[in-house]
Order: structure tokens, then sequence, then C-alpha cells
């Protein structure tokens, strides 16, 4: 029997409550797997170098940096696994900052319902992802460059 491995998942956000709607969703998603989750940066390292994830999931501010310092620090650390930010704001400097420091997708939180499973395979197949409302934020702010 020829299995497809599952995308292994890190979730790094400070509030548990996201965290568990996360995994919920993603639990439903047959081809991924929740491998562990961390609520701060040194953790989310750590536990990063221990599980070797396939994708980060984390929140645009990980206690104590925003996702651009953070996604800078993984690669530093090297650690390869593809990063999604989520939001609950899509501020284009910030998209801009965490895209250009190696954040590979980015995802409003109101819209984890409907995009979450898309932008993980995505930007597993190394691809770049940005949500309907991040796509919006960060075009507008492109437009008025």
């Amino acid at each position: 029997m020829n299995e497809t491995r599952k995308i292994r998942i890190l979730i790094a956000d400070d509030f548990k409550s996201l965290r568990d709607v996360i995994r919920l969703y993603l639990e439903r998603a047959s081809s991924m797997e929740v491998v562990g989750e961390a609520p701060e940066l040194d953790q989310a390292v750590a536990r990063a170098r221990e599980l070797q994830p396939d994708v980060i999931i984390m929140n645009d501010y990980l206690p104590p940096v925003d996702s651009a310092l953070a996604a800078a620090l993984f690669e530093e650390q090297g650690i390869p696994a593809a990063i999604l930010a989520i939001s609950m704001s899509v501020e284009p400097d910030l998209i801009r900052r965490s895209l250009e420091k190696g954040v590979n997708g980015f995802i409003h939180k109101d819209e984890i319902d409907t995009v979450l499973v898309d932008a993980i395979q995505s930007i597993h197949r190394g691809e770049r992802y940005l949500s309907p409302k991040a796509r919006v934020a960060y075009g507008s702010a492109q437009d008025q460059e």
C-alpha cells in the first residue's frame, strides 16, 4: 500500500483557544497532522527543532516578536519549515516584511475556516499564499507605491 506522508504541522500561537480551533480544522484534513504546539517563540523554535514540522502556523505576533523577526530566527536556526502567519489585522507593512524575511503565507484569522487547508497545501508545495483579505490589503499598498 502506497500512502502519501501527511504534512506535519506545528501550531505556534499565544492563545490556546486559537491553537485548539486550528487543531480542530486540521484534524478534518486527512493529509495533515498536528505534531506539536507552542505558546511563544522560544518554545516554537525548540519544538520545531525536535519535531521537524513541514509547516509552522504562527501568530503574526509570537511573543516577544512579530512574524517577520520570528521567520528570520527560524531561518537562522536552520529550521526549513514553511511558515504561515495568521493575523487579526492585515497590515501591509507587516505582510511585506514577513514575506521578505521568509514567511510563505499570510492569512486573516477570520478566514481560517475557509482558507487554512488550501494555504497549508500551497506553502507546502513551495508557493506563496495570501488569503483574500491579506491580498487586498497587500495589493492596495503595492498600488500606492
